[in-house]
């Protein structure tokens, strides 16, 4: 569970998480880590240009896959389960509170904009 603030929203196997830690697509490494990291961070790409479709600064969107083991794969870094809510909430801040707001506002949005044409990844 994440701390208050933080807006969850589920696409298929992803979910958008946005709090003043960042912007992150999550999704499951699976029996194939490599392609979950290149549909994860495929996803990632939709949601920032989607996003950017309708802000003028979009933070740019991690991708992060939940794994057995740590590290990097294809561009996305692999965080175990029970270490996902602090790796997410326990970050420095990096968004504006006003920025904050604006994507909590179009993420929604976006997330299901993306899901009618395809989804995430």
């Amino acid at each position: 569970t994440l701390p208050e603030g933080f807006l969850v929203r589920r696409n298929g196997l992803h979910w958008a998480v946005v709090g003043h830690t960042g912007l992150f697509l999550v999704g499951k490494a699976g029996a194939n880590p490599g392609l979950a990291a290149d549909r994860t961070s495929l996803g990632a790409h939709r949601l920032r240009n989607g996003l950017a479709k309708v802000l003028d600064v979009v933070p740019f969107v991690d991708p992060i896959l939940v794994s057995a083991r740590e590290g990097q794969v294809n561009g996305c870094t692999m965080v175990e389960a029970d270490f996902l809510e602090s790796f997410i909430s326990h970050g420095p801040r990096v968004i504006s509170e006003g920025e904050l707001q604006l994507l909590r506002h179009h993420v929604p949005a976006v997330v299901t904009s993306i899901e009618l044409d395809g989804g995430l990844g």
